[in-house]
């Protein structure tokens, strides 16, 4: 206030003068107060020279506005300061970064090549650009012109090179760095310990952290970021807490690289803690950090405070439209997935890729093909061509609902595949219990030059649990472990029991278990269970059912099916204790499910469902049905039970 108040008193004012308050304006972020003064400056007939336009120009790369930098460059003409260094350099960013690469390139070629400003310009232009070969090309022809590169230089070429050719020219690069002593300052030391990250070499990342005599809120921001890349979530958090530690005070940028860690251990406590210091700071309004906290709601079983911060948003964007679509698929809650896509399309919001995979996901998970098909006919018609993985989506999508021909026909005419496509069609086939034609796409897959993975074999083991193959299960399962050297993860380990469990062979699932190089989780236990139900072994069910109560206690499904399993062997005793133990730990039952598609309409029934507005004529159909079959010498069995699964959805099981 002060200095503006002397400058308004100055009778007189030159170029220099102005170009400092303006400066003063735009490094204190009021950039509208800085242009309000560029307008009084050519309202009072003083030119400007090159340091106005560059300060200008530097605001125009920064918020890419090509508008304006077009006006200043035109300005640049006409007072002839186009040739001036400091303009062309600023005219060379602002171009790329409105991704105007073409003109950049124009530019530079026009230019003199002794200024190394010049050349970090082009080299970080191309890098945001994508054009890595160009900016490598560049960095090679700098030092050919005798110019050795800076600190600058070396920060914008490093993020280029994630790839596993670039992490070895990362490694030279670092290596340049340590011969030739380049001054090691913040955002060279962020770019380096970025690409390690990026390249999986954590221990290396440590390293040049370690190494580091001056951290900042950048430094820990990569760190706490590649830590989490690395899923590596309890050290993203122990660095966040040591950054708090040694004074470094976050930023938003900070905040939202820390929340992904929270999401990830369903920290929701520290959580909250981070969201009201984004409160206290103000950092709300900004799109990245509120995106990092709906997925942090969302990931810790909050979806309605996710979806409450999701509609506080003043300006959404594509990604924050997407985690929330995602967010309810993922969740169990695909009406609202399907409710929100309808939403975004009226409201104009252009979707991409990873928008038609998330919400195909919540198509599979109705399952409502009529919805999947309509988002067929938004791929096939629409703007944007779809993606190989959108494409798998789908395939996944028709596989769920029950259309294999469907699934079959988009696989066969997409115009490239990739392993995730190959593992797409493999799994519907699989869950169908096809397990020849599983085994033929598999063999068929290996002859057009793709690898299966540990997605393929899961998808095998457990077409073969559901046919009732053990010995081809037993066979595929080998195949991976010795053929292929694929390390069985506890999913595979799980699918065995559940091979041999619904063969009956109990024993043979037992000992697997014990065999097991890790500790088995509830879905083991859980397949080992729903098994002994059916083949009424009461003692064993004990067993899995006490691991189960350790592992998952408040999973409602478990008792109601150890209940279950009690009641059939005529054990009330048995009935009683589950639930006693179910009253005492305080499990609440959640009512099963089950629904219809009838006329592209869903129908959701939970047991004696009153709700619905034609149950009345339901009820008496199912009464007419249940007479039919009893006149046709239909003879009630005690041992069929519906019983809830874990997922709350209902299952008829016959003992």
């Amino acid at each position: 206030g002060g200095a503006r108040e002397v400058f308004d008193g100055m009778a007189e004012r030159d170029c220099v003068l102005w170009n400092v308050m303006m400066d003063g304006y735009v490094k204190g972020g009021d950039v509208a107060s800085a242009v309000g003064l560029f307008g009084a400056m050519r309202a009072s007939r003083c030119d400007p020279n090159f340091a106005t336009l560059a300060c200008f120009l530097s605001v125009c790369a920064t918020e890419a506005d090509l508008l304006s930098g077009l006006q200043l460059h035109t300005l640049a003409v006409k007072y002839g300061l186009e040739p001036e260094v400091a303009v062309a350099n600023t005219l060379v960013s602002m171009y790329a970064k409105c991704q105007c690469l073409d003109d950049a390139w124009r530019l530079f070629d026009l230019m003199p090549r002794d200024d190394l400003v010049t050349w970090n310009g082009m080299i970080s232009g191309c890098v945001q650009n994508g054009l890595v070969d160009d900016a490598l090309r560049l960095f090679c022809d700098m030092q050919k012109s005798g110019l050795q590169p800076d600190s600058v230089t070396l920060a914008s070429l490093l993020p280029a090179l994630t790839d596993l050719n670039g992490f070895k020219q990362g490694k030279e690069i670092h290596g340049y760095i340590v011969r030739n002593c380049v001054h090691l300052d913040v955002f060279l030391v962020s770019a380096l310990v970025d690409i390690y990250f990026k390249c999986r070499d954590v221990r290396m990342a440590q390293n040049v952290f370690d190494a580091t005599k001056t951290i900042d809120v950048v430094i820990g921001s990569t760190m706490i970021s590649g830590y989490v890349l690395n899923g590596m979530s309890e050290a993203a958090v122990k660095m966040f807490r040591y950054l708090l530690e040694v004074g470094i005070k976050p930023n938003a940028v900070m905040v939202a690289s820390t929340l992904p860690a929270c999401a990830c251990m369903a920290a929701m406590k520290l959580g909250q803690e981070l969201h009201g210091y984004v409160l206290k700071n103000a950092y709300e309004g900004r799109c990245y950090v509120e995106s990092a906290l709906m997925d942090m709601y969302a990931k810790c079983g909050r979806l309605d405070l996710s979806h409450y911060i999701f509609s506080k948003m003043s300006a959404k964007d594509e990604v924050t439209w997407n985690s929330m679509i995602s967010s309810f698929a993922q969740n169990g809650e695909p009406e609202e997935a399907l409710e929100l896509f309808r939403q975004m399309s009226m409201e104009g919001v252009k979707y991409s890729n990873v928008t038609i995979s998330s919400i195909l996901s919540a198509c599979a998970g109705l399952p409502a093909i009529y919805y999947g098909k309509e988002i067929h006919g938004i791929i096939i018609k629409g703007p944007i061509r779809a993606d190989v993985f959108a494409e798998s989506a789908l395939i996944d999508m028709y596989g769920k609902c029950g259309n294999l021909e469907l699934a079959f026909r988009v696989f066969e005419f997409m115009p490239e595949k990739n392993e995730v496509t190959w593992n797409s069609i493999i799994s519907a086939y699989g869950a169908h219990g096809l397990v020849e034609e599983s085994v033929s796409l598999l063999c068929r897959m290996q002859e057009e030059g793709f690898n299966a993975d540990h997605v393929t074999f899961l998808a095998l083991i457990s077409a073969c649990a559901h046919a009732g193959q053990v010995q081809e299960g037993l066979r595929l399962f080998k195949c991976m472990t010795e053929e292929y050297q694929i390390a069985p993860r506890v999913e595979h380990l799980a699918c065995m029991v559940d091979l041999y469990s619904r063969a009956g062979k109990l024993d043979k699932a037992m000992q697997f278990i014990a065999d097991m190089p890790f500790k088995p989780d509830a879905g083991i236990w859980g397949a080992l269970l729903h098994a002994c139900r059916v083949h009424r072994d009461v003692e064993l069910a004990e067993i899995a059912s006490q691991e189960l109560f350790k592992l998952d206690p408040h999973n409602s499904g478990y008792y109601v099916l150890m209940s279950n399993i009690n009641a059939v062997a005529g054990r009330w005793d048995g009935v009683s204790k589950m639930r006693r133990l179910m009253k005492d730990k305080k499990v609440q039952k959640i009512p099963g499910y089950s629904w219809v598609d009838v006329n592209n309409t869903s129908h959701l029934f939970v047991a004696a469902d009153n709700s619905h507005p034609d149950s009345e004529d339901i009820y008496m159909s199912l009464k007419s049905l249940l007479l039919e079959l009893k006149h046709e010498g239909y003879v009630p069995r005690p041992d069929i039970c519906y019983t809830t699964q874990p997922d709350n959805t209902t299952q008829v099981m016959a003992i």
